[in-house]
């Protein structure tokens, strides 16, 4: 029998034809088989996701009600300083100079003008209301400290170069972090103490 070279292609060709298309329908079947087995392991995982959400908010608000004193944060291993609760100041009243009744205070016995109290000296300017706390300064592994501040009721965690409002961090240290805007510079420390500084 003589050998036809024409008639072994064809049937190399078929072959390898047969084989490609057992290969597409194999990987179909596996990729069928993974979406099959993926779907019954993920049913109802976003439930179990909100739910794990719900225990962990409410473990956390557990552990945010007792007081922490600082020191190495059980959770993370850190090292976490707490600030000092600032107590809040009464706001100060400016005396006032008080005319006698039945009298004009704009005219003496002879059109005088009345003199004000000189006694107490005069009110010094109290310094803009700050919306921004201190509440806590972490360390890393690596000596580097992200501060927790409070920007009204926003709670942030800071680095140096993060902006809080208008101001910009400066500087944070163990026990301190500074920040600047155009006109001052402030710093908090973990005291609970401010410094407002003009620049």
């Amino acid at each position: 029998m003589r050998f036809n070279p024409f008639m072994a292609a064809a049937v190399l060709a078929m072959v390898m034809a047969l084989g490609l298309a057992l290969r597409v329908f194999s990987q179909n079947n596996g990729f069928r088989r993974e979406v099959h087995v993926s779907l019954a392991t993920t049913e109802g995982y976003d439930q179990k996701f909100i739910d794990l959400v719900d225990h962990l908010e409410d473990v956390l608000a557990k552990r945010a009600s007792f007081a922490y004193p600082g020191g190495k944060d059980p959770m993370t291993g850190r090292r976490r300083e707490v600030a000092t609760a600032v107590p809040e100041t009464a706001p100060r009243r400016v005396a006032s100079a008080k005319s006698s009744p039945g009298k004009n205070p704009g005219k003496g016995a002879k059109g005088s003008v009345a003199k004000a109290d000189t006694e107490s000296p005069p009110e010094q300017p109290a310094p803009p209301p700050d919306r921004v706390k201190l509440t806590a300064i972490i360390a890393d592994d690596y000596g580097q400290h992200t501060a927790i501040v409070m920007d009204g009721e926003r709670s942030l965690s800071v680095d140096v170069g993060d902006m809080v409002g208008t101001r910009k961090v400066s500087k944070i240290t163990s026990k301190e972090i500074t920040m600047e805007d155009e006109s001052a510079v402030y710093s908090y420390d973990i005291s609970g103490n401010r410094n407002f500084q003009k620049k």
